[in-house]
């Protein structure tokens, strides 16, 4: 009894969890129970930063904030493109404040507040954050301090909030971006080239050597002498096991239906677009834009096309486009189950291309007097210059060369008075508040046009087409309870096995099948031998995937790379073992041509070799380019081997110097400052890799 009460006494507090458990069993969902206790699990991290367990439920919290941010600065983007937008935001967020923030403060770097004042004011110190805020850019896409007080001062206005989150954040990523900056300039200047280093670096460069050389390849017989012990390749193992640390991939299998149309569905699109065709050719013209828009799989196109526009799309609309006259009807045709009619609209001789230039300014009036003084395309250039920012390699306000089906669907629709225009003609239009100056600088020989009017029916599959083909996956669901079962079933009914080989987490493309990203998940979430349920992709294919094996991370085991490391060592030991040969056959020789005579070997050339032939491609052995370039600094014309290559053993003589002086201080700097550049781009992933950072976001986004 008195055991018992001991446990009675410790397990107390324990019993009484689990009856609070049990009880809000009862009266909580069950998915909602669920979600809690995942709160205290690490198999719902979306990753580990500096040894610190990222939760799902934290990152979620901070990607609302970002998703928040990115609506109220409305992106032109599409959902999917969003999501992974926020989602990368969001980590990166993560590695800023746990790795490169705490780096650059241990570095000692600062900013203060009379610093972030300055970098929201208009001048030379302003943050490049707020100048890629479309925000507070004015027409010029210059920096416009004024927009951003108006929006500062409308921040205790907005009761939602997010005008406050929204400039916290700015202030955020002001402060970090600074911070990165001066830490980055930091590095930069700490790393100094002495004189001796430059001194060495141009004479390396300027300094070229014309080389006369022998080579003995290795034989390719087997040489039963040279032998590689198992030691000798775990040792060298050791060695380069460093650089074979992996990250966690997996094999699996998938099979995949196509949702085509059937044969029903086909017919019933056939059907639709002969019952339009009739209203269609009852229509005006000013009667068919409507009748597209509404009816129609593909817009309507208020453009004029010349013969091959419309050829990528449908060699039997090109050829109708391009021979048949005005008011002319096609009939509906087939083509890749779509079905196609058409009328020609009108028959036109029309520039292919124009050149365009523009200027835009905040009001018609300006518009107007700038019109009237323009005379010549150079002064509407230098006009431009005031109006327009300068675009890199040409004149300002400058749109280019642009077809009609760009200028329709890129450009404003007053612009399509430029095919009707002749050269050097202008003409003003109203855009987002400006307005707009063009000028017709240049322009195409005219050719025949057409502007038609095309009507398609795309056949789609039904409802019971996506039915019967989630029948036949499931049947492979069914059979396939294990690897095994769904192999065999899939070989004897003839469907396509689709092997993943070494898939890493995350990938959303598989060979040639997009967004696969929830079928990558199950595949990260399986076991070994576990079919996946029939998942739905872009309502394009229904895919069942069965997992065949797992690679964990980690460093690659030694039996995968041993028949590498046996034969490279193998063959570093017959190099050894020809270059001792040829040393005792080549004894007593001091030029190129004893040694080429003793080994019987001819006599090879090269010119200009300097130890920047390392980097230009050179088919030369490097580890031969090295020795010259060593011997040339040395002052060694002498015969110079053996040299031990990767496939051979060679000697040399340098048999001419040439001293050049192209290579310059300014251009040893310049390769500095490409290298420090290299190590900062490379820098935070070397940091986060330090760190031990594990992103798992894959499993949940």
């Amino acid at each position: 009894m008195a055991v018992l009460e001991k446990m009675r006494k410790r397990m107390g507090v324990f019993i009484s969890i689990v009856i609070a458990l049990a009880l809000l069993a009862f009266i909580v969902n069950p998915d909602d129970l669920q979600r809690v206790m995942s709160m205290f699990s690490s198999k719902y991290d979306v990753g580990k930063i500096a040894g610190k367990s990222i939760s799902h439920s934290e990152f979620s919290k901070r990607y609302d904030k970002y998703n928040r941010i990115l609506s109220l600065t409305n992106q032109d983007l599409n959902k999917e493109e969003g999501a992974d937008m926020v989602n990368n935001i969001t980590w990166q967020s993560f590695i800023a404040d746990q790795i490169l923030i705490p780096a650059c403060e241990k570095a000692g770097v600062k900013v203060g507040e009379k610093e972030m004042i300055e970098m929201a004011k208009a001048g030379a110190d302003v943050s490049p954050v707020l100048m890629n805020e479309l925000a507070f850019v004015d027409e010029n896409g210059m920096f416009d301090q004024d927009k951003l007080q108006q929006f500062v001062q409308s921040i205790p206005y907005d009761q939602s909030g997010q005008y406050a989150e929204y400039w916290n954040n700015l202030q955020n990523n002001m402060l970090q971006d600074r911070m990165f900056t001066k830490y980055s300039v930091m590095l930069a200047k700490s790393a100094v080239s002495n004189n001796l280093q430059v001194r060495r670096e141009i004479a390396d460069n300027n300094n070229s050597y014309d080389v006369d050389f022998i080579l003995q390849p290795v034989s390719f017989e087997k040489d039963t002498t040279v032998k590689v012990t198992n030691e000798e390749i775990k040792k060298y193992y050791e060695q380069i096991k460093p650089s074979l640390k992996k990250v966690e991939t997996r094999d699996a299998k998938m099979v995949v239906f196509d949702i085509l149309p059937s044969e029903k569905d086909v017919k019933a699109a056939k059907d639709d677009i002969e019952r339009l065709y009739e209203e269609f050719k009852g229509l005006s013209d000013s009667e068919i834009k409507n009748f597209i828009e509404r009816n129609s799989d593909t817009p309507f196109n208020d453009f004029y096309v010349k013969k091959g526009d419309l050829k990528e799309w449908s060699a039997i609309l090109d050829e109708f486009a391009s021979s048949a006259s005005a008011e002319t009807f096609l009939e509906p045709q087939p083509y890749d189950n779509v079905f196609v009619a058409a009328k020609i609209l009108d028959v036109a001789s029309r520039p292919d291309s124009v050149y365009l230039k523009y200027i835009a300014v905040p009001d018609e009036k300006t518009a107007d007097s700038l019109m009237s003084a323009i005379k010549s395309s150079e002064e509407f250039s230098a006009v431009a210059a005031n109006y327009v920012p300068a675009q890199r390699g040409a004149e300002p306000g400058t749109i280019g060369w642009v077809n009609e089906a760009i200028t329709y669907t890129q450009l404003p629709a007053d612009f399509m008075k430029a095919f009707t225009s002749k050269k050097g003609d202008m003409f003003k239009l109203e855009t987002n508040g400006m307005w707009v100056i063009a000028r017709v600088d240049n322009l195409t020989s005219p050719v025949k046009k057409t502007k038609i009017a095309v009507l398609s029916r795309q056949a789609s599959a039904s409802q019971e087409t996506f039915s019967n083909v989630y029948a036949e996956a499931g049947k492979l669901k069914e059979a396939g309870a294990s690897l095994d079962k769904f192999e065999k079933y899939a070989l004897d009914n003839n469907l396509e096995l689709y092997p993943i080989e070494n898939m890493v987490g995350g990938a959303k493309t598989i060979g040639s099948y997009e967004k696969m990203g929830e079928v990558n998940r199950w595949i990260f979430d399986a076991k070994e031998g576990q079919v996946s349920e029939i998942f739905t992709v872009d309502n394009k294919y229904y895919v069942v995937a069965a997992l065949e094996k797992i690679h964990p991370a980690g460093y690659a085991e030694i039996s995968e790379f041993t028949p590498q490391i046996k034969e490279y060592l193998t063959m570093q030991k017959r190099v050894d073992k020809l270059a001792k040969e040829l040393d005792e056959k080549v004894s007593g020789a001091t030029t190129i041509e004893e040694a080429s005579e003793k080994l019987v070997l001819p006599i090879s050339s090269i010119t200009d070799v300097t130890f920047s032939s390392l980097k230009s491609g050179s088919q030369t052995d490097p580890i031969l380019i090295g020795h010259i370039a060593k011997a040339g600094a040395d002052g060694n014309h002498g015969l110079v081997g053996p040299v031990k290559g990767a496939l051979g053993v060679a000697y040399f003589q340098i048999k001419g110097q040439n001293n050049g002086a192209f290579y310059t201080e300014s251009d040893a700097q310049r390769k500095n400052d490409q290298n420090i550049y290299s190590i900062l781009n490379v820098l935070p992933q070397v940091m986060c890799e330090d760190a031990g950072v594990e992103d798992v976001r894959f499993k949940f986004y």
